[in-house]
């Protein structure tokens, strides 16, 4: 943003935390929160000229798919609807490679998003499945076919499997949307299927309108995807099982998972647990918190007109021939250029690596990185919607897609920071631990001593070996004096020079 320009009303209670983490602690969306709190933290941000939250483009300007729902959406959910629609068409751009400007030459990525959108009950959560019914309906369609076929050849291998053992092969079926209760071993049949009809994986998707339901799931050990989840997040990472049973199902994967996970606080946390954070899944998330304005009624989207209906079907159908063509096989691979953002990314990750060496922060040394991972995900998939729709221009394009990645940066390392970063801080500190140092307690001795005297040291300096033990080595190794015939042997003289044990002989210190 050029300096002097006036930050958008809707955008001034936000300010860059690569700018000044303190002033972070307004509203997470587009608007100004209401009171003294909300108007201060806009004159805050409206003073800090160094680098302001980057505002969001205008609903107009996004292309159709997301353009839809960004204009009949409330002024509340702007941010969080951006980043779930985008979610779901995600798996429609399952062939789709970008590379990312830190990658090695050559390592594509996927555009994968993990999606988290966490508010207060009965705060608007509900919004992410009105937008599935529609974006995902293609694939819900498709899913029910394929669902039918595997019911029946079920029902088929129960009668006639009794009867003779002959059944026909199994039918090949290709299913994208997960239940949040799906076990680990059909996770895997499921990324592994679409390697075996397509030669390539593909982006599966995942919907729960209570992550709580996915925290009761995982306490049950076939269907805890805690990990596997994590490995989805980058093309190329495989996962897999192999058991010995034949009624199982063993295989090496390259999974692949967009979802979008909706729950109260509470269960987020219980979710993103110690592990999770340590583990590095919060940094793979997006996380959208949902403002809550007491005594307000909740947010509604206003109804989607006939035309934009239209668009959308439109849409829909033409990022649906990306992904399957006309005879059913796979699309053949898309390579997006987006080497023209690598500036801009650079420069917005730089700001942040200033910003950790004046803050010390190593909770924004690593959410940083990952932030700007999600966020080119997001820019690279508004690229190709631009181009699917074929109404702006090159430069038009590169000009709204810099500003989604830079708004979307922002709002998605604000969030991380905000909700995990004191607890990412804590739990680095413990497992820091205290520095551990050697102590020549034999040189603290005084040049001559009695075994009571040396009793007390052992038992000051919490030290569990015995005396006579101590000594004898001591003697062993010639550090302390034999004593001479009438000498008292409880009183210990150390010698001039400690000796060392060196090829199981004693040595002498020069």
């Amino acid at each position: 943003m050029e300096k002097g320009k006036k930050i958008p009303p809707q955008e001034a209670s936000r300010t860059n935390p690569v700018a000044k983490p303190e002033d972070t602690k307004g509203g997470i969306n587009n608007k100004v929160s209401s009171g003294l709190i909300g108007k201060k933290l806009a004159e805050q941000a409206e003073e800090n000229e160094e680098m302001p939250m980057h505002h969001l483009i205008a609903d107009k300007d996004y292309p159709s798919g997301i353009r839809e729902w960004m204009i009949t959406s409330p002024s509340d959910l702007k941010y969080p609807t951006l980043v779930v629609a985008a979610a779901m068409l995600s798996v429609y751009l399952t062939r789709v490679r970008i590379q990312y400007v830190y990658d090695n030459q050559g390592e594509k990525s996927a555009i994968v998003l993990q999606v988290i959108v966490e508010g207060e009950q009965s705060s608007g959560k509900s919004f992410a499945r009105y937008i599935m019914r529609t974006l995902m309906k293609p694939f819900i369609e498709r899913d029910s076919e394929m669902r039918a076929k595997e019911q029946e050849y079920a029902a088929l291998k129960r009668r006639q499997g009794k009867k003779d053992g002959k059944l026909p092969p199994e039918p090949k079926t290709d299913i994208t949307i997960l239940p949040e209760t799906v076990s680990l071993t059909m996770f895997i049949k499921r990324c592994d299927a679409a390697v075996k009809l397509y030669g390539a994986p593909k982006t599966l998707f995942e919907f729960a309108d209570e992550i709580s339901a996915i925290v009761h799931s995982a306490k049950r050990q076939f269907a805890d995807l805690s990990q596997v989840i994590k490995t989805a997040y980058d093309l190329g990472s495989v996962y897999g099982q192999d058991f010995m049973s034949e009624s199982s199902y063993s295989a090496m994967v390259d999974a692949l998972l967009s979802f979008v996970f909706c729950g109260t606080q509470s269960a987020v946390s219980r979710y993103m647990n110690k592990a999770a954070i340590e583990g590095g899944a919060v940094t793979r998330t997006i996380l959208c918190p949902l403002i809550s304005h007491l005594g307000d009624n909740p947010p509604q989207f206003q109804a989607l007109t006939d035309t934009q209906r239209n668009e959308l079907e439109n849409t829909l159908d033409k990022l649906f021939g990306l992904c399957y063509e006309e005879d059913g096989k796979f699309h053949q691979e898309i390579e997006e250029d987006m080497s023209w953002l690598y500036k801009t990314v650079v420069k917005w990750c730089n700001d942040c690596r200033q910003q950790v060496v004046k803050t010390m922060s190593k909770s924004m040394d690593v959410f940083y990185k990952r932030s700007s991972v999600s966020a080119f995900r997001i820019a690279a998939l508004m690229q190709v919607l631009y181009k699917v729709e074929g109404k702006k221009s090159e430069k038009e394009i590169r000009k709204l897609v810099r500003q989604t990645y830079l708004a979307c940066a922002d709002r998605i390392l604000q969030n991380m920071l905000q909700r995990w970063g004191k607890a990412f801080e804590q739990i680095s500190a413990e497992g820091e631990g205290e520095p551990y140092h050697t102590v020549d307690y034999f040189s603290e001795l005084p040049q001559e001593f009695s075994y009571q005297f040396l009793e007390e040291f052992l038992k000051q300096k919490e030290l569990k070996t015995p005396a006579r033990n101590m000594v004898c080595n001591w003697r062993r190794w010639g550090w302390l004096e034999k004593p001479a015939k009438g000498e008292d042997r409880k009183v210990l003289r150390k010698t001039q020079q400690k000796g060392t044990i060196g090829d199981g002989n004693i040595k002498k210190d020069n």
